[in-house]
């Protein structure tokens, strides 16, 4: 990558990602710093994942460095890891047209390994690291693994933590990290929503029939999958007024599971489709559902925005302002799961507007930008 004479006096910020949650809660931030005057972001893709969907395009993205892709595609994370640590080395090396010494700062998100890669690699060549979304707790290393570990340690490597709340923001506290480091902010998922609808980019649902959105993906609750498309089964059974659309996980045991759970059942109403990978018709098969079951932390966040029922297939969540709006925790049994459909209305019904702006009202990023233009002052 190659600087061009106007951007000499910027400070290079890198922002990483490697997945498409990523793309969707940086894509403001990096808009905003490339607008600036004091910085010169650079997103940098570590190929953690294929991104699907023409995300990119469609945002009008292009990522300025894409790392080379692990051999086989390999999803063991020791490899990756030691893979995108040796990656970021090479990049940004003598040779290169960013090397290490001329980067201000790195902006990681979340807790993917991409973003835990990052901060390491910032920390451990003592560039300053901000991470997006921080302080989100299960209290549990092995609910979700591995990402409660992975975030605990950026929040250590971090000079700034963006907190998208106050009860985000008080875990970080109580870790005993200085207040100093830690700023609420709100979570870039709104900004996003907010963006995507005043640019119109959200897709009409495709479903002629009222319908329930179901998805099942974390690792901890694979062997439940068998179990879960039971339960399904009998959601169908007994209430005949909504369809289900169950988004499959694509790996083979997931699929085998599930359909052992249904024990040679074809319910009609049992819409069995593969992921959708269009992000902005996902998030209109989101924004039209009655209700949304499912283990996904992303389907949290967006449900609330969109004010959706959503019932947590999980013993805890990292997101418990969604317990306090329209979210419940649910076990993987059929009369709690039936009981949370028909009392559902009252999640809905207990807000009013369209939109819930629990995590902001659009202008995270913003704030961001603000911050780290105090940071270098």
């Amino acid at each position: 990558m190659e600087i061009s004479p106007k951007d000499l006096n910027k400070k290079i910020i890198l922002l990483l990602f490697g997945t498409r949650p990523e793309i969707i809660k940086l894509f403001v931030l990096y808009r905003i710093l490339k607008e600036s005057n004091e910085f010169l972001p650079v997103m940098v893709n570590t190929s953690q994942q294929k991104i699907s969907g023409n995300i990119l395009e469609h945002i009008g993205l292009e990522p300025e460095i894409v790392a080379e892709e692990i051999p086989n595609r390999s999803t063991d994370i020791n490899q990756f890891v030691s893979h995108t640590l040796d990656q970021l080395n090479k990049i940004f090396s003598e040779n290169s047209g960013i090397k290490k010494e001329d980067i201000a700062g790195i902006v990681v998100q979340g807790d993917t390994t991409s973003a835990y890669c990052g901060s390491m690699w910032g920390f451990f060549n003592e560039i300053p690291v901000f991470h997006v979304e921080a302080g989100l707790r299960s209290f549990d290393h092995k609910n979700p693994f591995p990402e409660e570990f992975i975030r605990e340690s950026i929040s250590r490597a971090a000079s700034l933590n963006f907190c998208p709340t106050n009860i985000s923001y008080q875990n970080l506290i109580n870790e005993g990290i200085k207040s100093n480091k830690c700023l609420i902010v709100g979570n870039t998922i709104n900004d996003a929503m907010i963006t995507l609808l005043k640019e119109d980019k959200i897709k009409e649902a495709k479903h002629d029939n009222k319908y329930i959105l179901s998805t099942l993906h974390r690792r901890e609750n694979w062997d439940k999958v068998s179990s879960y498309a039971t339960i399904l089964n009998d959601i169908v059974t007994r209430r005949n007024e909504h369809d289900i659309i169950h988004l499959m996980h694509p790996n083979p045991l997931v699929v085998n599971s599930f359909h052992e759970g249904l024990n040679g059942a074809q319910p009609e109403k049992l819409i069995i489709r593969e992921p959708i990978h269009d992000y902005f018709e996902m998030l209109g098969f989101v924004k039209n559902s009655h209700t949304i079951l499912t283990d996904s932390g992303g389907l949290q966040e967006e449900s609330l925005f969109f004010n959706v029922p959503c019932g947590i297939l999980r013993k805890v969540t990292e997101r418990p302002e969604v317990l306090d709006h329209n979210a419940k925790l649910l076990e993987f049994n059929n009369e709690e799961v039936n009981r949370f459909l028909e009392s559902s209305d009252v999640y809905r019904s207990s807000h009013t507007g369209e939109y819930n702006y629990t995590y902001g009202t659009g202008n995270t990023s913003e704030l961001i930008y603000n911050a780290l233009k105090q940071f270098y002052n």
